[in-house]
């Protein structure tokens, strides 16, 4: 049951256990996602090492603009041709701010200013590198992005006067907020955990927390795919992982 949904955001009530929903957030490290592994600095005269720029290369979120092998299943075995990898390329001579849109190269620069490095007067940076299709349980910078759960926290009402004004603060984390006004007994459903519910209460005599059976799985995409995407990619990973399970127990 779909709570929340954006293209890059998504939050969903799952009628599941952890054990199912940790398999689920485990198997998006299994889809292939564009970043840069290899990159060949040709002059650097900033204040950063190579290796630092080379890092903070290969967090900056791409997308392929045509179809790419992944490296393992590609012809070349691996070794890196045109159909496993993108060349991307810069050139910048300071002053300036050097950001992640001054790429040029094949690829769709998902957040265009993010700084890579500050230079000097008549400093200069140059490179070659080249991005191909990785997975999170490889390297995170493959990651499609920030996948996480919790229980649901049930909200019993105890004293419906002081109640309300905490179950306000709650907004949208409420799930099920009745029409009528807030009673006795009244069970509410918050997709916040019980130390955040516990941080706003003025007054927790008002309310009883319980750690509820559903869970609330929440995904936050880093822009290479949507949050639905991520989802569905994740399922069909665990799927394809299970039926290979099942291959080799027959055997």
């Amino acid at each position: 049951m779909p709570k929340q949904k954006q293209s890059d955001k998504a939050e969903f009530i799952l009628d599941t256990n952890e054990s199912l929903s940790n398999a689920i957030r485990r198997n998006t490290g299994q889809i292939p996602i564009l970043a840069i592994e290899d990159v060949e600095i040709h002059k650097n005269d900033s204040a950063l090492y190579d290796e630092i720029i080379s890092h903070r290369l290969g967090l900056i979120p791409l997308k392929d603009t045509r179809k790419l092998n992944e490296p393992e299943k590609c012809s070349c075995e691996g070794k890196g041709c045109a159909k496993c990898q993108l060349k991307i390329s810069l050139k910048a001579k300071g002053p300036a701010i050097v950001y992640s849109g001054d790429l040029k190269g094949d690829v769709e620069i998902i957040y265009d200013k993010m700084p890579i490095v500050i230079l000097d007067k008549d400093q200069e940076l140059e490179f070659v590198a080249f991005a191909q299709l990785g997975k999170g349980i490889k390297h995170t910078k493959f990651s499609p992005g920030l996948i996480y759960y919790r229980n649901i926290s049930d909200i019993k009402i105890k004293n419906s006067e002081n109640a309300e004004k905490i179950i306000s603060k709650l907004g949208d984390s409420i799930i099920n907020i009745p029409k009528s006004k807030i009673k006795t007994g009244d069970i509410y459903k918050c997709t916040k955990d019980e130390d955040f519910i516990t941080a706003i209460s003025d007054n927790l005599d008002s309310i009883e927390i319980a750690l509820g059976k559903e869970i609330v799985f929440f995904i936050e995409s880093w822009g290479q795919m949507n949050a639905k995407e991520i989802f569905s990619e994740a399922v069909k990973s665990l799927n394809n992982n299970l039926k290979e399970v099942s291959k080799a127990l027959k055997k």
